[in-house]
């Protein structure tokens, strides 16, 4: 099966015209002659199934009506077993009935559980930087689920089935902060500078701010929406922000009285001037930044975890190995140990380090044998812990004489 990717996503276009031309500045339409194109992602027969057979719950499955959510109790029911009661199952009749009315189904996050479109998520944030999403959309034939609006976050349109027109509109924002949504109250709806009708197979590039209204005609459409979340400068200018709690003078308090008089404005920004130079000053801009870009890669899109049933649980007496030389890193930061492996870095409290330090010195150990200020409980939650990590591995060996099996 084709593995899908950006450049697989825009093609024939190429990555290097698109961020010139198109990225953050205007709407990017390919029509496609190829109905299948989308086929390795998803087809609308897989949505089917999804919606029929995969008993999704709330939120993972919403439908939309005339520009507003359905409350989830008009879908879904509570289905009592036993003893134990399932909330919020999906109506399969009442949702078939409210699509035929003329409601959106729509699956929020469609990435979480369909492993196409989580390796294409993952495929984008490799490539952006910026988390990614994908929604997906049926709408029956004769209908639109939203009223216009702009989304806060750039989306690619992908038509997998039926066909949908688009209505495209200037911005009244431009590159709104995911923290500035639409409102519709004093919005005057301007004439469509675009106006296109997707078919399967065709793209649909927008940037956050632009405004759309979609609807159907004589056919249903499925689409899907891959949505890319963008860090802006305002997220990276909050953890400045955060780090000015660090300098004392920051943290005291404006003079008494700051409120309620006038002559104290010029004392405000007087003072305000001083402390972004003095942020400028002593800010550790380096630390700063490394600091943002651990917070963006664990936010990543995470590969899929699988369940094993064939494992043993580690006791005190449990031989467990640690990788060899070389594939990992020990340091200290901001008073706790670190370690580093294989793209992964543990924060770990600090009284842990010198058994951290002991079973990398003896590379096959115990945990029962470990020296430092744990007890017998720290010793088997570090190790645990490591070994859910997967730094540590259980060593494939026969108990040593005389000790306790696991």
């Amino acid at each position: 099966m084709m593995a899908f990717d950006f450049r697989a996503l825009i093609a024939p276009s190429n990555s290097e015209n698109f961020f010139a031309e198109y990225w953050e500045r205007k709407p990017y339409h390919n029509s496609r002659s190829d109905a299948c194109y989308y086929s390795p992602l998803l087809k609308n027969e897989d949505l089917e199934t999804i919606i029929s057979s995969a008993d999704l719950r709330y939120p993972a499955i919403q439908l939309a009506r005339n520009g507003s959510y359905l409350p989830a109790e008009a879908y879904t029911k509570n289905v009592k077993h036993g003893g134990e009661v399932f909330n919020r199952v999906p109506d399969l009749s009442r949702i078939q009935a409210e699509y035929r009315a003329g409601s959106t189904v729509v699956l929020p996050a469609l990435q979480r559980i369909w492993p196409p479109l989580r390796e294409l998520c993952t495929a984008l944030e490799d490539e952006f930087s910026h988390a990614v999403h994908a929604n997906a959309y049926l709408t029956p034939g004769n209908s639109s689920g939203f009223t216009p609006h702009y989304d806060t976050h750039d989306v690619f349109v992908l038509q997998i089935g039926g066909k949908k027109l688009w209505r495209v509109f200037e911005p009244p924002l431009t590159l709104p902060h995911w923290s500035q949504a639409f409102t519709p109250a004093g919005y005057v709806l301007p004439r469509p500078f675009l106006e296109l009708e997707l078919h399967p197979g065709d793209l649909l590039y927008l940037p956050r701010g632009y405004v759309h209204a979609a609807s159907t005609s004589d056919a249903h459409s499925a689409h899907l929406t891959i949505g890319i979340t963008v860090f802006t400068w305002v997220e990276l200018i909050s953890e400045l922000v955060a780090q000015s709690k660090e300098i004392t003078g920051f943290r005291a308090g404006l003079p008494p009285g700051f409120a309620a008089r006038e002559d104290f404005k010029k004392t405000l920004k007087d003072g305000f001037v001083r402390c972004m130079d003095e942020l400028r000053e002593k800010a550790d801009c380096d630390r700063l930044v490394e600091g943002f870009l651990q917070k963006v890669r664990s936010g990543r899109v995470r590969a899929a975890e699988t369940f094993q049933s064939d494992v043993r649980v580690i006791g005190l007496h449990t031989p467990l190995l640690v990788p060899e030389a070389g594939g990992y890193r020990i340091s200290a930061e901001n008073g706790s140990a670190i370690l580093e492996f294989e793209g992964k870095k543990l924060t770990l409290p600090n009284h842990v380090r010198a058994a951290l330090d002991d079973m990398c010195r003896r590379k096959s150990f115990r945990p029962g044998e470990l020296c430092g200020p744990l007890d017998n409980n720290g010793k088997l939650s570090l190790a645990r812990y490591l070994h859910e990590q997967r730094f540590l591995t259980i060593e494939a060996q026969k108990s040593r004489p005389g000790s306790p099996t696991v």
